[in-house]
């Protein structure tokens, strides 16, 4: 609600000439959709860490691998795709081929979703009784890094570029608040994840699949 007034306010009362407006939009329609990921990114450290404790095989040997372990994973990703990631782009840019913002903001999405396909099928797998491979998460947190890095470090440059000059801190404030609410969004969904119930796991895991991966496309 505060982000729509917000938003709605600049436009109708903010003194913007047609120019100024069409990029107020943009930067609406990019912190929803960030918000959108971050709703989704931000289930690792709930229903994914959940399913990582109970329906995952940890085991190596006679040694089980405590499953906050397996939130190192992303981190460990960043480290390394992070300078991968920017030379693409700078590669890219070379050659007149960088995708467009919105372009980076719909793979993320669509990343999002392919790793929570992925959880779909470990889901299947424990509701048929067994425990699934931890590959299945680390494969998951691959695809969700890859997300992040195509949308979080262009999100607030672009912003910043955007932005009316009077109006620049404030539509940053802005975008940390699409942050925020996905991950309030984030903690809703996570409270509907009732880890003794795995049948429902791969439909919850399907609806994250659909709305992402649906916004992705639509970007």
């Amino acid at each position: 609600v505060v982000a729509v007034g917000y938003f709605a306010y600049v436009l109708l009362a903010g003194g913007l000439d047609a120019e100024e407006k069409k990029k107020v939009v943009v930067i609406f329609v990019l912190v929803m959709a960030a918000a959108m990921f971050w709703a989704g990114f931000e289930q690792a450290g709930s229903s994914l860490n959940l399913f990582a404790e109970r329906y995952t095989d940890r085991m190596i040997g006679g040694w089980e691998i405590p499953a906050g372990w397996l939130q190192s994973v992303n981190p460990m990703f960043i480290i390394i795709f992070s300078p991968i990631f920017g030379a693409l782009w700078l590669r890219l840019a070379m050659k007149n081929l960088n995708p467009r913002t919105p372009i980076k903001f719909a793979l993320g999405l669509v990343l999002l979703a392919a790793g929570f396909f992925v959880m779909v099928q470990a889901a299947k797998i424990a509701a048929g009784g067994s425990q699934a491979a931890p590959f299945f998460l680390i494969l998951t947190y691959f695809l969700h890094t890859s997300g992040e890095l195509c949308l979080s470090p262009v999100g607030l440059s672009t912003t910043t570029k955007l932005a009316p000059r009077r109006y620049v801190s404030q539509m940053m404030g802005m975008w940390f608040v699409g942050t925020a609410l996905g991950n309030l969004v984030a903690g809703l969904v996570a409270g509907a994840f009732d880890p003794g119930s795995v049948e429902q796991m791969p439909d919850l895991f399907m609806s994250v699949v659909l709305s992402t991966g649906g916004a992705g496309l639509v970007l």
